[in-house]
């Protein structure tokens, strides 16, 4: 009888660490498709789209026209190598946190999987440090290394580099900063929003075992 009473809380234990794998992979995945994604990608909307509009404004101040279509192809190329990165960074987060989860002994009978902020300390870190070198390294090889192509060849030399340098002001400070800075917000609020759903399952976890008859003594 106790024998079929281990098995039945192994099972119990092992149905418990796949329920969180599971919301660790859902709430990765929604973080990644969802959120950052919706911060690097295409807008709807033309005027949603902050770099395009910085150079529409920028030629529209110096009296001067851009290619539009050339415009759109290197914001478009540099959109599209930022978002090959954000393969890798949900691998390594849901593999992090699964490893949390396997590692996890059931010695006691109050014992639980925890998801805590330590954590996500150096996993958010090392997301953020990848997401920083390839945002900053595709805006220098995707746009501001290709900003003459926006212009035609008669175009004034003094107004090209005017363009390009205060283009290139907003592009390395402001514009990369605010990603970051929302791409912050985004997992912060993911974060929290995973230990807050793994402490509902272990409180499942736990009244289960402290209330099932099939676990009586």
């Amino acid at each position: 009888m106790q024998e079929e009473k281990e098995k039945i809380k192994l099972q119990h234990i092992e149905s418990y660490k796949k329920a969180i794998i599971e919301t660790i992979k859902n709430n990765t995945n929604s973080l990644i498709d969802d959120d950052i994604m919706s911060l690097i990608k295409k807008p709807p909307l033309d005027s949603m789209d902050q770099i395009k509009s910085k150079f529409l404004d920028l030629a529209k101040k110096n009296k001067t026209i851009v290619n539009s279509e050339e415009l759109d192809k290197m914001i478009n190329n540099y959109r599209d190598e930022l978002t090959k990165c954000c393969e890798d960074i949900k691998n390594i987060r849901i593999t992090k946190l699964t490893t949390v989860v396997e590692d996890t002994k059931f010695t006691k009978d109050k014992d639980v999987i925890k998801l805590n902020k330590s954590n996500f300390t150096s996993i958010d870190k090392e997301i953020r440090k990848i997401l920083k070198e390839e945002s900053t390294k595709l805006v220098e090889d995707k746009i501001i290394s290709n900003i003459e192509k926006i212009f035609s060849q008669d175009t004034d030399l003094n107004i090209v580099k005017k363009v390009t340098n205060d283009s290139t002001k907003y592009l390395k400070n402001i514009y990369l900063k605010q990603l970051l800075e929302s791409i912050d917000i985004k997992i912060l609020v993911k974060d929290t929003t995973l230990i807050n759903s793994s402490k509902e399952q272990a409180e499942r976890y736990l009244f289960t075992i402290n209330n099932s008859r099939l676990f009586d003594d």
